[in-house]
């Protein structure tokens, strides 16, 4: 029986390893990295909206509500104000031999990157190093 009980541990611990690598990693991070990632999912669900992908980086948007701790009337707005702008930039050459491209994507990536969106962080998250409502403990990588 002891073979069995060491067969069993293992599986346990497989499976137990298995679920914490798969589990949603933004509960753990604080208010300004969540802030930021749900930017970076509204500007995706505009971007690509009418698509898969912009469907999920709506549903996704919506989900940093339940772990991220910010003034939502005001940070939202700015936060929709700020895509518009973004998504409505010429980046219709950056690099030579895309001619066509709209580059969205890289229109999201570089409002993730703005100190626009820092500033945003600074004025309507107001415990930026804190886990949704409660300060951050020690974390892990």
């Amino acid at each position: 029986m002891s073979v069995f009980h060491a067969v069993v541990a293992i599986a346990l611990c497989s499976a137990l390893s298995a679920e914490a690598a798969d589990s949603v990693m933004a509960v753990h991070r604080t208010n300004a990295e969540n802030y930021k990632d749900r930017a970076l999912a509204a500007c995706l669900s505009v971007a690509y909206q009418g698509s898969p992908a912009g469907k999920d980086a709506d549903i996704t948007k919506s989900a940093f509500l339940e772990w991220t701790y910010y003034d939502e009337d005001r940070g939202d707005r700015a936060v929709d104000q700020l895509v518009e702008r973004y998504l409505r930039r010429d980046y219709a050459n950056p690099v030579e031999g895309y001619a066509g491209a709209t580059f969205d994507l890289l229109k999201c990536l570089d409002l993730y990157h703005s100190p626009e969106l820092d500033e945003q962080v600074r004025r309507y998250v107001l415990h930026p190093a804190w886990i949704g409502d409660k300060p951050a403990g020690p974390r892990g990588k």
